[in-house]
């Protein structure tokens, strides 16, 4: 399953040429003067195609979650695409089916059919395998909204993989958290997916909680027996983590016969508005956390994405959306669609001291990024900043709760610096 937008004819090029030539012009005292830019060589923005792809989770266990981030990624390049911006524009959507060996499988597609940039994947585990034995060797740089194991951080990918989504250490804490001060909680067990994302999470909240950790248990394809064993100690909270698609198996066999006085936690991977509604029940003693988008442009994309696609934004929706547009400007900055040259450009157009773009400026952003000028975007998940490692910070968490019409978000928590 793919997305694919095909270039445009020469002839839209032109079009829009004669129809911005005096929007260009007026630009052209802020960009700089032609002598300025002689020696820069620069390949007119008429003349370039600006390429992206992404490798989303279309089908699978985070379908219901990956099928808006994926509007979200494609939403720049609409934005481009409708604006008087004289470069092509093409991005391409391949589906991960939420496994290693499809987001491998799609990355290899984008690779071989020559994007040197894409947003995702989505799920640590699926970003892990997808980016190590495809895009980092083929010198793609990768940029995920909505992986955040930690283990991202150290992985050795020649500076080619970076995210817009938080590390999963910070959610731990929050979660440790709120279990032992709004819950009472002072005995936990946790229920976490098999592979990387599950594991480091688990791990993260077990050393957070300030409590006893009766054990900690994986599932993969059997849900109740693994519950069952988690249960079994009469935790006084229990430590969910998986998908969607997970928490519809889990919570069916949860409230058919072994609910009992808990307080259940689950985190961002399971948040789904319509869980209740397929469970059948209302869910009231489960609640979670998940990262806010509150970035600086977060109104201006919310507007956006609404607009285009008739519905709220959801989870890691504004983290996908930052994705594309960095490596738009990116890609911009770099003036060829080459990873290593992109790869070079990522931080220099999130950093400080450039003019300020935001989702509501992109056009514009990527006018002055192709003409040398230095941009600084400020994106709507968060400031988007990118350190060393190509992770960002300065993200607060969602405290939700389900109940019979959805979710409810309680409060905005702050992670304690150094916890």
């Amino acid at each position: 399953m793919c997305r694919n937008r095909p270039i445009q004819e020469r002839n839209r090029r032109e079009l829009l040429a004669a129809a911005s030539g005096g929007a260009v012009l007026g630009l052209g005292g802020c960009l700089g003067s032609n002598a300025e830019r002689t020696e820069d060589r620069r390949t007119p923005l008429s003349e370039r195609t600006l390429r992206y792809g992404g490798v989303m989770a279309l089908s699978g266990g985070l379908e219901s979650v990956g099928t808006p981030i994926a509007d979200a990624v494609e939403l720049p390049g609409k934005q481009l695409d409708a604006s008087a911006v004289e470069a092509d524009v093409q991005w391409r959507i391949e589906d991960s089916k939420t496994t290693a060996r499809g987001g491998i499988d799609a990355m290899r597609t984008l690779v071989d059919a020559g994007f040197p940039a894409v947003a995702g994947p989505l799920g640590s585990d699926v970003t892990l395998q997808a980016v190590q034995q495809a895009s980092i060797p083929a010198e793609v740089v990768n940029c995920s909204p909505a992986s955040t194991t930690p283990t991202l951080s150290i992985l050795n990918d020649r500076g080619f993989s970076f995210r817009t989504a938080p590390d999963d250490s910070l959610q731990a804490v929050v979660a440790a958290g709120l279990a032992a001060d709004e819950h009472g909680a002072s005995s936990a067990a946790t229920l976490h997916i098999a592979g990387d994302y599950g594991r480091q999470l688990s791990g993260a909240f077990a050393t957070s909680f300030d409590g006893e950790i009766q054990r900690q248990v994986s599932f993969s394809d059997e849900y109740e027996e693994p519950l069952a064993t988690a249960l079994s100690g009469d935790p006084d909270l229990l430590f969910v983590i998986g998908y969607p698609e997970d928490g519809v198996e889990i919570f069916g066999h949860y409230y058919d016969g072994h609910a009992g006085g808990e307080t259940v936690f689950t985190t961002d991977g399971m948040m789904d508005p319509s869980l209740p509604e397929q469970v059948g029940e209302p869910m009231g003693n489960v609640y979670g956390t998940a990262p806010s988008s509150n970035g600086p442009g977060y109104d201006a994309f919310a507007e956006r994405y609404e607009s285009e696609y008739g519905s709220a934004p959801g989870i890691f929706t504004a983290n996908g959306y930052d994705a594309a547009a960095v490596l738009l400007l990116a890609n911009a900055a770099a003036g060829e669609n080459d990873g290593g040259a992109i790869r070079e450009q990522m931080r220099d157009v999130v950093s400080e001291g450039g003019t300020e773009v935001t989702p509501d400026s992109l056009a514009e952003g990527v006018r002055r990024a192709a003409a040398g000028d230095p941009v600084e975007y400020r994106g709507a998940s968060s400031e988007v900043v990118f350190d060393e490692n190509g992770d960002v910070s300065g993200i607060d968490y969602e405290y939700f709760r389900y109940d019979a019409d959805g979710i409810s978000v309680i409060e905005e928590v702050a992670p304690e610096v150094g916890a």
